[in-house]
Formats: structure tokens, C-alpha cells, sequence
């Protein structure tokens, strides 16, 4: 039998957003479970989902609610940790119900609403200074997913734990989405624009090798929902202080087009659901979602 006190601490250190890494943990590993002949080397993500669950696990058994902890600390920020791994994953399993990606009827919309496909009159791949440009916005995107928020962290507790619940719950939405709904985007023709680079462009080609170059999860674009969401947070605590974040917003959303990772729709697609996701976030928290920290969590700045 487990001790009571064991059980207590446990259910104690529980934080809403686990819930959230627990259920998509278990639908991940049930398909990886059921679709195991079908799928390419499954047991690596069924291991990463399990070490997930177990990194989870012993921080929720070792959480004292303590600001200043290293645990709470990293507790914290496990959610923003695991999305790296479930985004490959649910690219991966892209193929799963549909053999072939969603891409010919994305750019048929594309057609349709916005025209051909040049939208930047040759310039991608044919002048340097601006091609390392919007690949370094692109790139800021993994710094926006900790920059902005550690100072939100650091000064506004409730409004951290809230925006990491509403980032978590719609990226994981995302990832299972892309499993249903599968697009490649334009990746391919990056390469052939983007031969050379000095900084910023073999960067992100190092980044995507190293994620496995997956497709599938283009449509919406979740640089942009998640760079929205966040930069919508932000503002909303630090106001006119929170200009720089609308720059790099605006250098995302174009740089996701013009380095050639998505279509306008996918990019317009995401900043619609970061949005989204924003306003009904904040409403599930204020009526169905109790954030309300222990005393022993809060910052001397709150």
C-alpha cells in the first residue's frame, strides 16, 4: 500500500497543465501501440514518451511549491520542454490515416485567395542580407517560446502558469490535428532558394536535419500561433514596454512565408488560432481552471 502522506504529496504537486502532458503522453504511446507495424522505428518515440512520463512523475512526487526551487523551476518549464519531442512525434506519425499530405488542396485555397506563387518578386535566394534576415526571425521563434516568458516568470507568476497552460493545450491540439490533417508546405522548395547562407539559413538547416526534416505539420503554421499567443501575453502585463515582441511577431509571420516553411494561409491559419486560443484560454482558466497558486509559490515581486 502506497502511505497516505506519499499520495497527499503527490496529488499536491500536481499542476493543471500536467494533466494535459499525461493525456497526450497516453494517446501517443496507444498509437504508437496500435499502428506499431505500420509506423518507422516507433519504439524511439514510445521510449521518449515513457522517459516523459517519468521526468513528470518525479517532479510532480518532488514539488514543494517553493518559487525559488530548482524542481519548481523546471517543473515549470517542462511543459515548453516536451513540445519539441511531441511535435516530431505527431509529424511523424503524419501518414497514419491518410496516405498523402492535405498540400494540393492547400495550395488550391492558396490559389484562390492570395494568387501565384511568387509573393516576394524573386527576391528569397537572391540577395543575401535579407535571406539571413528572415531566417534569423524565423529562428527567434525558439528564443520567444522562453525569453519573453521568463520575464513573465519572473514578475507575474499566475500570468506564466496561465500562458503555459493555454500554450501547451493548443500546441497539443496542433500536433493532433497534424496527424488528421497532414501538410508538407513549401519545405521542399527551400533548398533550391536557399543554397548558401552564412549564419541564420545553415542554422535552421541544422535544425531541421537534426529534427528529422519531418512533414506533415505546416497547416497552421505553429511558429506563428505560438509566437501570436505568447507575444498577446506579453503585452497584455508590459504593455508599451512589450513593443520589441510586436517586431519579431511581424518578422515571424513573413519569415514562416518567405524562407519558404509555409503558405500564407498556413501562416494566417496560425496567428487565427494563437489568437484564438488566447481569448478562450483566458476563459476556460477564469471559469472551469484553478490557478490559483499556494502562498509559498509567489514571488517577492508579486
Amino acid at each position: 500500500m502506497i502511505p497516505e502522506p506519499t499520495i497527499k504529496q503527490f496529488k499536491n504537486g500536481f499542476f493543471p497543465v500536467d494533466y494535459l502532458l499525461f493525456g497526450f503522453c497516453a494517446l501517443m504511446i496507444s498509437l504508437s501501440l496500435s499502428f506499431y507495424n505500420y509506423l518507422n522505428q516507433p519504439m524511439h518515440f514510445i521510449v521518449s514518451d515513457i522517459i516523459i512520463l517519468i521526468a513528470l512523475i518525479v517532479l510532480i512526487s518532488r514539488e514543494d511549491r517553493r518559487f525559488g526551487s530548482f524542481n519548481f523551476l523546471l517543473h515549470s518549464w517542462f511543459p515548453v520542454i516536451s513540445l519539441s519531442v511531441f511535435y516530431i512525434q505527431a509529424t511523424a506519425y503524419d501518414n497514419l490515416i491518410f496516405s498523402e499530405t492535405f498540400d494540393p488542396l492547400l495550395q488550391t485555397w492558396e490559389h484562390c485567395l492570395f494568387g501565384g506563387a511568387d509573393h516576394f518578386a524573386g527576391f528569397p535566394g537572391n540577395h543575401l542580407f535579407i535571406d539571413e534576415l528572415f531566417h534569423f526571425f524565423y529562428f527567434s521563434y525558439y528564443l520567444i517560446l522562453f525569453v519573453p516568458g521568463l520575464f513573465i516568470y519572473s514578475k507575474r507568476l499566475r500570468t506564466f502558469r496561465k500562458m503555459i497552460y493555454v500554450l501547451t493545450l493548443m500546441m497539443l491540439i496542433h500536433f493532433a490535428f497534424f496527424i488528421i490533417f497532414p501538410g508538407d508546405g513549401p519545405i521542399a522548395s527551400h533548398d533550391k532558394l536557399f543554397n548558401d547562407g552564412i549564419c541564420f539559413i545553415p542554422l535552421m538547416k541544422f535544425i531541421y536535419d537534426v529534427g528529422g526534416e519531418q512533414g506533415g505539420g505546416a497547416f497552421p503554421s505553429t511558429h506563428v500561433a505560438a509566437t501570436v499567443l505568447i507575444s498577446l501575453y506579453t503585452i497584455s502585463e508590459f504593455r508599451w514596454r512589450a513593443w520589441p515582441i510586436l517586431i519579431f511577431t511581424i518578422g515571424v509571420m513573413i519569415a514562416t512565408v518567405y524562407c519558404s516553411y509555409h503558405y500564407i494561409i498556413d501562416a494566417l491559419a496560425g496567428a487565427l488560432t494563437g489568437t484564438l486560443f488566447y481569448f478562450s484560454g483566458n476563459y476556460l482558466i477564469a471559469n472551469r481552471i484553478c490557478l490559483r497558486p499556494d502562498v509559498s509559490e509567489l514571488s517577492p515581486r508579486q
